[in-house]
């Protein structure tokens, strides 16, 4: 039984839940849906049971009071959220600079800012000189791409351990510098040890970046730079009004993908110096794995990783936001 509603279209009135069902599946395309999502129904799955379940408890972790050998956690609201942002880093003429300890969280998120800095602006110029170098038509280029690329194929704790033997007392670099009384223990001293920290992850994020760039650069089409040549300009004027514009979305996606990668930076820090000497090189993941797993305190690590998700999400929102899917302007 069908009627009329105030729209003028038919709605069925005692049409029962099986035969809207039947309904569903007669259509093709709902047919097709129906395969497609019979075909990534293992993945949700899988993603439910080992990724977004984990996500949940640790969530809740974040609201108690929890070590891992000692029995049931037990709920203590918000006080993991208020010890981990109090006092706040302006405090006491901002004591949090001198003194890591007045409050660690402030500390790794100056220190993870500090890195981020130094880290995101180099690796991305680096990465775009190089693809730049390397789009051109050169002798034995590929051979230099797989050398420019080769950092990013090791580990975060292999290419520490390599530079730290560089870099350390008795290290090569030291052995080049002694001569001219300029040797100094890189990894050792609290005021260089994070800038070996960012040396480490330039040289290994210069690749990555090459790489994303080269894929931008050569979806640019000839004709443009073709017709740019017609007109007369120079290498300077092709770069800022063709090239540059077609790799804004190139570039929108290295920088997100980078700023995020620099506050979850962990395998280069912890091996590197295990956040040392004096919490110098402690990023904001190094004090989370430190309260986890050092000191017992899963609770507040979740409660901290879930304030540095919230930092990131927050950033990568209003990138989105602002940045958006902007056409190209020439």
């Amino acid at each position: 039984m069908s009627v009329k509603n105030r729209f003028g279209r038919v709605k069925d009135t005692l049409s029962t839940p099986i035969e809207r069902l039947e309904r569903l599946f007669n259509s093709d395309t709902n047919k097709d849906n129906f395969a497609g999502l019979l075909f990534i129904l293992p993945n949700i799955i899988v993603f439910s049971i080992f990724l977004f379940g984990p996500v949940l408890f640790a969530f809740y972790l974040s609201f108690t009071e929890w070590n891992v050998l000692a029995g049931e956690p037990e709920w203590v609201g918000l006080d993991n959220y208020i010890d981990i942002l109090t006092p706040p880093p302006w405090e006491d003429g901002w004591a949090v600079l001198d003194n890591p300890t007045a409050n660690l969280w402030w500390h790794a998120v100056i220190k993870t800012s500090t890195y981020t800095l130094g880290v995101v602006p180099l690796s991305i110029s680096g990465g775009l000189c190089a693809a730049l170098l390397l789009d051109r038509d050169l002798r034995n280029k590929r051979l230099f791409r797989a050398a420019y690329f080769m950092p990013v194929m090791l580990s975060g704790a292999v290419s520490a351990i390599i530079w730290r033997w560089i870099l350390n007392q008795d290290g090569i670099v030291n052995s080049l510098l002694e001569p001219i009384g300029l040797a100094h223990n890189w990894s050792g001293d609290p005021s260089t040890a994070l800038a070996s920290v960012m040396l480490i992850a330039i040289w290994g994020g210069i690749g990555f970046n090459m790489i994303i760039f080269l894929a931008g650069l050569q979806n640019i089409p000839e004709e443009l730079y073709d017709a740019a040549r017609i007109d007369g300009t120079s290498g300077w004027q092709r770069f800022r009004h063709v090239t540059w514009p077609n790799l804004q979305n190139t570039y929108f996606f290295v920088i997100v993908l980078s700023i995020i990668g620099s506050f979850q930076v962990f395998a280069i820090a912890m091996t590197f110096a295990e956040g040392g000497p004096y919490y110098a090189t402690t990023t904001i993941a190094v004090l989370i794995y430190q309260e986890a797993f050092q000191h017992g305190s899963m609770g507040v690590a979740a409660a901290m990783a879930f304030i540095l998700f919230s930092i990131v999400f927050v950033f990568s929102y209003y990138q989105y936001r602002v940045r958006g899917n902007g056409e190209v302007n020439y």
